[in-house]
């Protein structure tokens, strides 16, 4: 329902019609005006009529809308069930719809719509001014100011009343509508030349209307004539210059009441000097005191009588006569070691002075010597504004003049001082002034007196020289405004240099911009080193050229693919940062921004990707690594030279060989009277003992057990012939004899004894003990005798196999009592002497 009443809103706008549209026929709403003073409070009824059937007898409220708003029911008056009054207290809106609706159970019905448009009454114009044009075709015009906006369609009218008597007297008026609301124009039909008239104009809108003050005026005392044409401009005497014009205006008008006003300025200046108005006496000008050879531009307007001055002609430009320079030149210079040791080459550079006039175009600069006899030797000559020379041995002075077609100026005199390493001033600093200029102040010397200051700047460029200008200031001055040569977004170096009267000081220096913006060109980003967690980026300056600003920072951008971001700020000039914390073997995207004081610019986006390990990491294993198994190799080294002889046992134990065993050379000392010395021969085996056992075997054995005893021996000994690599016949072949004088060989018929001893070697290193070894002994003692027992088993060491019977036996022997007699298994080498001893008695006769 809402939509419904816009609607209808809006095609009561577009019929636009005084009362609305009301699509029931029900009411009807009245306004005093439809036009209201912006601001101003509004009164409006809304009566519905009898023959409205949407409520059909029905109570009914009205509501009233303006625009899409719901005004508050507070503003209602006199309210019933068939008419509403409203009052809007201020009407504050420029158009708006006021609408009266019915509404019954809920639903509201338009009953009708009016337009209200807001504003001001028009203003009374001021400031009237008329003008005459006298080219055809001729036209009066006027102008006004219109005073404020009114918001409501407003018309202008001029109106002109022909008088006399300084406008006391009028007749016939002519109002004529305006089209603008600020001018307006009557043609020559409409107005008189030297006739007198009153001029008005009238504003007027929905809200009133307004009429201007009136002026009496002539037609050609408001004449305004059309620029005129400058045709020449020539030199005529010295300083002076004739203006040739032509002037355009009808051939009636006498040229005698006519003025001219002339304006003139020095080619390339900004500032125009204006003369004082000159009757005209023909179409020429002439301006004096001007200076000699100086190009000027010059534009001229024109009026007539009393009237208004026409616009500035079109510049023409002209040049007076030349002549000597005049004045002197402001002169700088600098030294610097020449080609050989004892040669000096001076920059020397110069500009015109306050008093210096060029009085000419094409200057001709001369740099010279003189001799005592005064002739000039010349060092430069040029038409710039410095030059370099190598100084002449003995020369202190050199002078430069200035000249031109008409003649030469006054030499200035530059001394050339030995001196330039005195005291500097104390600091130096810039202010900004404006886009063409820089403030310059720094802190005087405290020692020396100073009798000037000299103020060198040039650009700081990578592409163009320095191109170095300068002023002079005052020994008491300590701030100065540098203009020549200032441009916005350049870098100057800027040197301070005290003036002595013996020479010059050192400088102090300071860069600056007047004015500053993001830089123009970004470096692009590098890698210097990456690892698993850390990659280290490289940056290359910004050319000064293009920094347009000082490089106050570096901002690092960078992010993963899963859109975390980090930043790393770096301080200029620092040129290289490492990104740090990074995930191992993954994509990363970064760019870089510079920073001036005055604006940033984002570079391209470098890709980089971390690996899977860090060099450092790398590298630390492995040094690691190294370091461990040199230190493991150290200490097995050290271990292996102190504990030499163990570690050879460890890896090379000694195994007894047989073939080379001392048994089959030892004989007992008593036969080694006998045994002839055989020096080549040697032991080259050594038998560790630990216990030596003279075992002492009964030689009464049961006959059965001594056959059985018997051919066992005879099978050892055929394994130990096989197997010992002689031992067998070494002992065969043995001689034994007794330890007496005599040394005659004993019968072992009745008292059989061998000396035999029993032999147990160590186990090494907790080995299990080797089998025992059996070596002649130098024991006399019988063998197998009767009268020479045996010891105890349990004293024995041979029967330590048998612990468990040993100990057994050693416990429950007591004494008489028999116990287990060793059988010749026990002593298989003495079963080979008794096999070999039976064996002689068989082979003796």
């Amino acid at each position: 329902m809402g939509q419904n009443w816009k609607m209808l809103a809006l095609m009561a706008v577009l019929l636009n019609t005084a009362k609305g549209l009301a699509t029931s026929q029900c009411g009807e709403v009245s306004i005093e005006s439809p036009v209201v003073v912006l601001g101003s409070s509004v009164t409006a009824s809304c009566e519905i009529g009898d023959n409205c059937t949407f409520f059909d007898g029905q109570d009914i409220q009205i509501e009233w809308h303006l625009n899409d708003d719901l005004i508050p029911k507070s503003q209602y008056t006199n309210q019933s069930s068939r008419k509403s009054n409203l009052t809007i207290p201020c009407f504050n809106t420029t158009q708006g719809y006021l609408s009266c609706f019915v509404v019954l159970h809920g639903q509201a019905q338009l009953a009708d719509v009016i337009q209200i448009t807001a504003g001001y009454p028009p203003s009374k114009p001021s400031d009237l001014n008329c003008k005459t044009n006298l080219t055809e075709p001729m036209t009066f015009s006027c102008t006004w100011n219109p005073g404020r906006e009114t918001n409501l369609p407003t018309q202008f009218t001029l109106h002109k009343k022909d008088s006399w008597l300084s406008c006391t007297k009028s007749f016939g008026t002519v109002s004529i509508p305006c089209k603008e609301g600020h001018s307006c124009t009557m043609l020559r039909k409409d107005f008189y030349l030297y006739h007198e008239m009153e001029i008005s104009v009238t504003a007027h809108n929905a809200l009133g209307n307004n009429t201007s003050e009136a002026i009496c005026l002539d037609s050609m005392d408001v004449v305004k004539l059309d620029p005129p044409i400058i045709v020449s401009v020539e030199a005529s005497q010295d300083k002076c210059l004739k203006i040739e014009m032509e002037m355009r205006k009808p051939e009636w008008l006498p040229a005698n009441k006519c003025s001219a006003k002339l304006r003139y300025k020095q080619a390339g200046d900004l500032q125009w000097t204006v003369e004082q108005p000159k009757k005209m006496g023909g179409g020429t000008l002439r301006q004096c005191g001007l200076l000699h050879g100086t190009e000027y531009q010059f534009q001229v307007q024109v009026t007539f009588g009393a009237g208004h001055w026409s616009e500035w002609s079109v510049e023409k430009t002209g040049c007076t006569h030349e002549s000597a320079p005049s004045g002197k030149l402001d002169v700088w210079w600098k030294v610097r070691a020449g080609e050989s040791e004892r040669s000096t080459q001076v920059q020397l550079f110069w500009k015109p002075a306050n008093q210096f006039r060029a009085n000419g175009k094409n200057l001709l600069y001369t740099v010279f010597f003189q001799t005592s006899t005064g002739i000039r030797n010349p060092l430069c000559s040029t038409s710039e504004l410095h030059c370099a020379f190598l100084q002449p041995e003995h020369v202190n002075r050199v002078y430069i003049t200035a000249s031109n077609t008409a003649g030469e100026s006054v030499p200035t005199e530059v001394c050339l001082y030995k001196k330039r390493a005195l005291e500097s001033p104390v600091s130096i600093s810039t202010s900004l002034s404006d886009d063409h200029s820089l403030w310059i102040q720094w802190e005087a010397p405290k020692s020396l007196p100073v009798t000037g200051y000299v103020i060198e700047w040039c650009v700081v460029s990578e592409t163009l020289p320095c191109r170095i200008f300068f002023t002079l200031v005052q020994h008491n001055c300590i701030k100065t405004l540098i203009t020549e040569n200032i441009e916005p977004f350049k870098c100057y170096k800027i040197s301070v240099y005290p003036k002595y009267k013996d020479g010059f000081g050192l400088p102090v220096s300071v860069e600056a911009y007047s004015k500053q913006r993001a830089p123009s060109k970004v470096p692009k980003l590098k890698v210097e080193d990456i690892g698993g967690s850390y990659a280290e980026l490289a940056w290359d300056s910004v050319p000064v050229d293009e920094r347009n600003g000082f490089i106050r920072r570096y901002t690092i951008f960078y992010s993963d693919k899963e859109g975390k971001t980090g930043m790393r700020v770096v301080d200029a000039p620092e040129m290289r940062v490492t990104l740090e914390n990074l995930k191992p073997s993954s994509e990363y995207k970064a760019f870089i921004m510079v920073s001036t004081d005055a604006g940033s610019l984002n570079g391209t986006v470098l890709t980089l990707s971390t690996t899977i390990l860090d060099h450092w990491s790398v590298i630390s294993t492995i040094l690691s690594a190294c370091i461990g198994l040199t230190l493991f190799l150290l200490i097995t080294a050290s271990a292996c030279f102190i504990k030499h002889d163990n570690l050879k046992l460890n890896i090379w134990p000694m195994v007894p060989d047989p073939a080379n065993s001392s048994i089959c050379k030892w004989t007992p000392p008593s036969t080694q009277k006998m045994i002839p010395h055989l020096p080549d021969i040697k032991d080259l085996s050594t038998s560790n003992f630990s216990k030596v056992s003279v075992l002492d075997v009964s030689a009464k054995m049961p006959e059965e057990k001594d056959q059985k005893q018997i051919g066992k021996a005879e099978e050892a000994g055929s394994r130990s012939r096989g197997n010992s690599s002689g031992l067998g016949e070494s002992i065969q072949d043995s001689v034994f004899y007794s330890s007496s004088d005599d040394m005659s060989p004993r019968a072992y018929q009745n008292t059989p004894r061998v000396e035999y001893s029993l032999v147990v070697c160590n186990g090494y290193k907790g080995q299990q003990n080797p089998k025992y070894k059996y070596l002649r002994s130098d024991s006399t003692q019988p063998l197998l005798h009767d009268l020479s027992p045996s010891p105890n088993q349990c004293e024995n060491i041979w029967f330590q196999a048998a612990k468990e019977e040993v100990s057994k036996a050693c416990q429950d022997e007591e004494p008489g009592e028999k116990v287990r007699i060793a059988s010749w298994d026990d002593f298989p080498l003495l079963r080979g002497l008794m096999i070999n001893e039976e064996a002689e008695k068989d082979s003796a006769p």
